[in-house]
């Protein structure tokens, strides 16, 4: 079987990207054929690790058949203007001020290199896998960013998510951030899941696996040293806040 690794939520946790691929070089050592990688969104903007991110994702871009879209908190880096003095438009958006803080670090540490980066990832996702058409996004199909698609609802409410792309067997979402896998008679609703970003206590790093034939879907979790992230957040002068919600998921 050949399958593909369907990660979201990253949100510059560089620990938890870095368990979360070692696992996948470690299924491929045990016979499974991964020949593809689906990064969903929120790559960076929370944890203090935006740097190592996307390095690691230009490596995985060079060496593997990847396709990388962005998410809520990307979008605010990728909507700075390119040519601006600084990150002081952050201090304009409606956000927490935690989030604020994480945002300007990250356009700290991005640099220019890295902020384009985030500029060059599509909004939407659209490959297909075996005989079957995937479309992917971060929020939900009609409000790609500000969009959110809801854990444990009746059929009826992933059907209405998937009408408006029923040409499609898969929608790929990364918003809930809890693993979600259900079957509609449009077509299948997966979200892989959380990387980096905590949907509560006890997180661990989760990802997908989607069978590219029958679209059978698995998920993976993976233990990570959050204290590594807890240090680091201190020693950049970041808000508490982040540490609660690595260890708790909400401040």
């Amino acid at each position: 079987m050949v399958y593909a690794a369907v990660l979201a939520n990253i949100a510059g946790n560089f620990p938890a990207l870095a368990a979360a691929l070692e696992r996948l070089e470690r299924l491929k050592e045990e016979g499974y054929r991964i020949d593809r990688y689906y990064i969903l969104g929120n790559l960076v903007g929370l944890f203090p690790y935006p740097r190592e991110v996307v390095n690691t994702l230009r490596s995985l871009l060079k060496n593997n058949r990847v396709k990388v879209i962005r998410g809520e908190l990307d979008q605010f880096i990728a909507a700075s203007d390119p040519h601006g003095e600084g990150p002081d438009y952050i201090d304009r958006l409606n956000l927490e001020p935690y989030i604020k803080a994480s945002l300007k670090h990250t356009w700290e540490e991005l640099g220019h290199d890295g902020r384009e980066f985030i500029r060059d990832t599509q909004i939407y996702l659209v490959d297909r896998i075996g005989k079957n058409e995937v479309f992917g996004v971060y929020g939900s199909p009609l409000n790609p960013f500000e969009g959110r698609v809801l854990p444990e609802q009746p059929s009826s409410y992933y059907e209405a998510l998937m009408r408006p792309i029923k040409d499609y067997e898969m929608l790929l979402v990364a918003s809930p951030r809890y693993p979600v896998n259900a079957m509609t008679r449009y077509g299948r609703v997966v979200c892989p899941g959380s990387i980096g970003l905590p949907p509560g206590k006890a997180h661990r790093a989760t990802f997908a696996l989607v069978d590219t034939e029958t679209l059978h879907t698995k998920f993976i979790e993976v233990e990570y040293d959050k204290k590594l992230v807890e240090d680091r957040v201190k020693n950049e002068g970041l808000p508490e806040d982040l540490v609660r919600i690595l260890y708790h998921g909400r401040t």
